[in-house]
């Protein structure tokens, strides 16, 4: 039998089509076509300045601007040779791990939409507004963060911020861990993420899965160890892995990273 899903689907954030093979309940094969939303960001930078592509690369994606700044300042500092402050490089780390917390938040909340558990999606996406204030604290923008530039980050923090910051993200440790004990027991998670979307530890290494989906397939790999930029270099902390291979262990790596963040 097939099933169609897409472009334009509910449970889509972005227009996606996949033609899903089955039998019974299970996918056997899946074509996918992506692409949809292409705008040549690519092409636009050729005739810009290094400082105009900046814009463009943050709006990529609005809500994971950082990320994409990020990899793009850094590229552009090696070509000039341009050594970033220290304080500067702790900064960007915070602005990424902030940025961490509110993807994995957002993921999470829409996870718990999708099979049905509608009270942990309010409750997650009402947390989630306290790490978009965060983020307006320390950028002035709850989406397309802009704190990046070439050479270092346009605003610092000062003992005020850093205060705010480490309140809200108590208020988000304590919630978050009352929501990962909830997920380990609610059987209307359990029953629609255990032994579902099974991806083996060594087809996540054969098809080159990357972030928390190769770590929940019990691969510990981890660009910021593995290949370190900002501080990261200077800090500890741990890859967070799971080895169920499954959806629940890709929640639940996602939900410990948001501790592992804090």
């Amino acid at each position: 039998m097939k099933v169609i899903i897409g472009p334009q689907h509910p449970a889509l954030k972005e227009p996606e089509r996949f033609i899903l093979e089955t039998e019974g309940e299970y996918v056997v094969d899946v074509k996918v076509r992506i692409g949809y939303i292409h705008r040549g960001i690519e092409k636009a930078m050729e005739n810009r300045t290094y400082l105009q592509g900046l814009y463009l690369s943050e709006r990529v994606c609005g809500i994971c601007s950082d990320a994409h700044t990020t990899c793009y300042v850094q590229g552009v500092e090696e070509l000039l040779g341009i050594e970033p402050p220290p304080r500067s490089k702790f900064i960007r780390v915070i602005v990424a791990e902030l940025e961490r917390i509110h993807s994995h938040l957002l993921w999470l909340g829409v996870a718990a939409h999708e099979i049905g558990f509608d009270t942990l999606f309010m409750y997650v996406w009402r947390d989630r507004e306290v790490v978009m204030d965060l983020l307006e604290l320390v950028s002035g923008n709850r989406v397309n963060y802009a704190t990046n530039t070439i050479g270092g980050v346009r605003r610092d923090l000062n003992d005020e911020r850093i205060q705010k910051i480490l309140k809200g993200l108590k208020i988000l440790e304590d919630r978050t861990k009352e929501y990962l004990k909830m997920i380990e027991k609610e059987q209307t998670v359990l029953k629609r993420t255990v032994d579902v979307g099974v991806l083996s530890k060594s087809d996540a290494i054969k098809y080159g899965a990357v972030g928390p989906t190769v770590r929940a397939s019990g691969v510990k790999r981890d660009v910021r160890v593995d290949d370190p930029y900002a501080a990261y270099d200077e800090l500890s902390f741990n890859v967070i892995v799971e080895d169920g291979c499954d959806c629940l262990a890709r929640i639940m790596v996602r939900g410990r990273e948001v501790l592992e963040s804090i």
